[in-house]
């Protein structure tokens, strides 16, 4: 048996490819499986770019015919509540892109569905992760810091100034620079209740 979390990937847009596809084939523990897309030659050439062996058109063929432990879902919102809740029927650890479902009962229902597979299920707030953040965090759990009641805090990204794909890793990046303000859980709570007027 693997050591490695065999995980597919459900939806192959430039969020998956920036955000999620880099962390995975970098994590000694993950192995990427298969991509599930709706655009087959699309899905079959973000295959080919991240080295992952099958892609698929549905979420029901990889889950007759692969064997995952983890599924990403990735996809356009109004599919994350039916992805997720075939997920979960089949025992699935599931990250899921906000917003869990179209309305509160859908979201209810995926957390009930989780409880009773009794699976890892995750909201991702990703700012609460960041490097920056955790050695915010570890400051203040060390006693160098004082409990706070509030972060406010300031990254600078290009993408989506022109409408043209650019990541901040590129060298065009740093000519046109938005502010985007975030606050991040430092405190005692979790990433999922991070806002800018959270008091932690």
């Amino acid at each position: 048996m693997s050591d490695k979390v065999r995980v597919g990937v459900v939806g192959t847009s430039w969020w998956a490819d920036a955000m999620y596809l880099p962390a995975l084939t970098g994590h000694p523990l993950a192995d990427v499986r298969c991509a599930v897309g709706s655009r087959m030659d699309h899905t079959q050439e973000f295959a080919r770019r991240w080295h992952i062996p099958r892609a698929f058109a549905t979420i029901e063929e990889i889950l007759d015919s692969e064997r995952l432990d983890a599924v990403i879902v990735a996809a356009p919102n109004r599919y994350h509540y039916p992805i997720t809740m075939a997920a979960l029927e089949c025992g699935l650890h599931v990250l899921c892109e906000k917003r869990l479902g179209m309305s509160s009962t859908e979201a209810r229902r995926s957390a009930e569905a989780a409880d009773r597979a009794g699976v890892i299920t995750l909201v991702p707030f990703p700012y609460g992760y960041m490097p920056a953040i955790r050695y915010l965090k570890e400051l203040v759990d060390d006693g160098y810091l004082w409990r706070p009641y509030h972060l406010n805090r300031r990254y600078f990204a290009r993408y989506g100034g022109n409408g043209d794909y650019e990541w901040r890793s590129t060298s065009t990046s740093l000519a046109w620079a938005p502010s985007r303000a975030i606050s991040a859980p430092i405190g005692p709570t979790s990433p999922a209740r991070s806002s800018a007027t959270s008091r932690l």
